[in-house]
C-alpha cells in the first residue's frame, strides 16, 4: 500500500510558526505604539503640542480675525484658559497655509478640552487609514508580509512622535495613503479630492506624491488636486476680506521670521535641537557651517535626485511598478526641505513595497531598503541628545566631528542612502517588474 506523503505538514508548521511569531510583533509593536504615541498624548499635562497652533489659528480664522496676528493669537490662548504664551513669542507668530485654516475648521469650533481628544481619534483613524490603503493596493491579505507590514507601520517611531505631539502630519499621510488607494480603484476624482486636501496643510509633503501623477498624465486627477487645494485656499482668504480683517502683511513678516528668526526650527547651531530634523541642511551645516551653503548643497542634492527620479519614471513608462516610483519620490521629499521626524512617517510608503517585494525580483533593493529604515524604529537623534544633555556622553564627544556630521544626522544619512538605493531599484525595474507584487 502506498504511503502518502508527508511534505504539506512540514511546510505548514513553519508558515504557523512564522505566523504565530508576527502576531506577536504585532502585539508587542501595537503596545509600544500605543505608549509613546496616543498614551504620552493624553498624559501631557501641559497645554501646548502641535495642535495648539493649528486650533488657534483654525478658531481665530473662524471668529472672522488674522491668524498671523500674535495678539489675537494671545488673546485667544488665555481666553481658552491655556499656558500664558507672551505676543513676543515665536510660537504665536504663525504662517500656516491658508487652506489648512479651513480643514482644521470643525476641530477649532469645538473647546480646546473636546478639540484635543477630537483629535486624536482623527488620528488614529489616519493611522489606520494609512497601513490598511497601502496594504490593500497591492492586494495583501492576511499573510505573513500583510502581519509583517502591520508590526513595522505599528513599530515606526515618526508615528510615534507625530501622535504623541499631535502634528497633522499624521492625517496628510492618511489622506495621501487613501489618495493612493482611490487611484489604483480607479476613483481618480475621490483621489484628487483627497490629494488636494493634504496639500492644502502640508503641501512639501502631498505635492511630491501628486508630482508623480502629473509625470504619469493622470491629468484628471492632477486637475482635481490643484482646483480642490485653491478652492480651500480661496475659501481662506475670502471668508478673511468678507470680514474685512487685515492679514496679508502679519503673515509676511512671520513666513519672514521663521526663515530669518527662529531658533526653534533653525537647521544651524542656534538650535540645541536642531538634530530632529531631517532635511539635509543639518549634515551640511554640521560640515561647512555656513547655512546660505547648507541651503544650496540640500537643494542641489535635492533636486538631482528628483531629476533622476523624473528621468526614470518617463524612461520606464507602464514599467515601473507605481508604489516603487512614489515610494522613492517619499524618500527624496523629505531631503530638500524643512522636515521633523515626524514627517518621516511617509516612509510607509516604501516600507510597503519592500516588505512586498522581500523575496520578489526586486529583492536585493528591497532588503537594503529596509535595512536603511531600521534607523527609524527609534528616535536615535533624540534620545542621543537626551543623554548628551545629561552628560552621559563626554564632552569630547559631543564636540567632535564624528558625532556633529555622522553620529547625530544618522537619520538624515539614511534617507539620502534609501533614496538613492530606491533610484537603483527604479532603474533595474526596467525588464524585471512586470506586476505589482510578486
Amino acid at each position: 500500500m502506498e504511503v502518502a506523503p508527508q511534505p504539506l505538514t512540514t511546510q505548514k508548521l513553519p508558515s504557523r510558526k512564522l505566523k504565530v511569531f508576527l502576531w506577536i510583533l504585532v502585539f508587542l509593536a501595537a503596545a509600544e505604539f500605543t505608549v509613546r504615541g496616543p498614551w504620552r498624548y493624553l498624559q501631557e499635562r501641559g497645554t501646548w503640542n502641535d495642535l495648539s497652533q493649528n486650533y488657534t489659528a483654525s478658531r481665530l480664522w473662524l471668529q472672522g480675525k488674522s491668524p498671523a496676528d500674535p495678539r489675537n493669537f494671545q488673546a485667544l490662548w488665555w481666553q481658552q484658559g491655556l499656558s500664558r504664551l507672551d505676543a513676543t513669542d515665536i510660537r504665536t507668530h504663525l504662517a500656516p497655509p491658508p487652506g489648512g485654516l479651513v480643514v482644521m475648521a470643525p476641530v477649532a469650533a469645538l473647546p480646546w478640552k473636546l478639540a484635543k481628544i477630537l483629535w486624536m481619534v482623527i488620528l488614529l483613524t489616519s493611522f489606520a487609514a494609512t497601513v490598511w490603503s497601502l496594504a490593500a493596493g497591492l492586494g495583501l491579505r492576511l499573510e505573513p508580509r500583510t502581519l509583517a507590514f502591520v508590526a513595522a507601520s505599528l513599530a515606526l517611531a515618526p508615528f510615534h512622535t507625530g501622535l504623541a505631539s499631535g502634528n497633522p502630519t499624521i492625517l496628510v499621510i492618511g489622506l495621501c495613503a487613501v489618495a493612493i488607494w482611490a487611484v489604483n480603484t480607479q476613483h481618480e476624482i475621490a483621489s484628487g479630492i483627497l490629494f488636494g486636501v493634504a496639500c492644502a496643510m502640508k503641501p512639501h509633503l502631498g505635492a511630491f506624491l501628486v508630482l508623480y501623477y502629473l509625470v504619469r498624465r493622470r491629468w484628471r486627477l492632477f486637475t482635481v488636486a490643484v482646483c480642490c487645494t485653491g478652492a480651500l485656499n480661496l475659501i481662506a482668504l475670502l471668508y478673511l476680506y468678507l470680514h474685512g480683517t487685515p492679514w496679508l502683511q502679519d503673515y509676511l513678516n512671520n513666513a519672514r521670521g521663521f526663515v530669518t528668526d527662529n531658533n526653534i526650527d533653525s537647521f544651524a547651531s542656534d538650535n540645541p535641537a536642531r538634530f530632529t530634523l531631517i532635511n539635509l541642511q543639518v549634515p551640511f551645516f554640521s560640515i561647512t557651517g555656513n547655512s546660505t551653503s547648507s541651503n544650496l548643497w540640500a537643494v542641489a542634492v535635492g533636486g538631482f535626485l528628483v531629476c533622476v527620479w523624473l528621468y526614470w519614471v518617463v524612461k520606464q513608462e507602464n514599467r515601473l511598478p507605481p508604489l516603487l516610483a512614489l515610494g522613492t519620490i517619499s524618500a527624496i521629499a523629505l531631503l530638500p526641505v524643512y522636515h521633523r521626524f515626524y514627517d518621516a512617517a511617509l516612509l510607509a510608503v516604501p516600507l510597503c513595497w519592500s516588505i512586498a517585494n522581500v523575496d520578489g525580483q526586486g529583492r536585493r533593493t528591497a532588503r537594503i531598503a529596509l535595512l536603511l529604515m531600521t534607523p527609524f524604529l527609534l528616535p536615535g537623534a533624540a534620545f542621543l541628545q537626551q543623554l548628551a544633555a545629561q552628560g552621559r556622553i563626554s564632552s569630547a564627544l559631543t564636540n567632535s566631528w564624528l558625532w556633529n556630521c555622522l553620529i547625530m544626522p544618522h537619520e538624515t544619512w539614511s534617507l539620502l542612502a534609501l533614496s538613492v538605493v530606491l533610484l537603483y531599484g527604479s532603474r533595474a525595474s526596467l525588464g524585471q517588474y512586470h506586476t505589482e507584487s510578486p
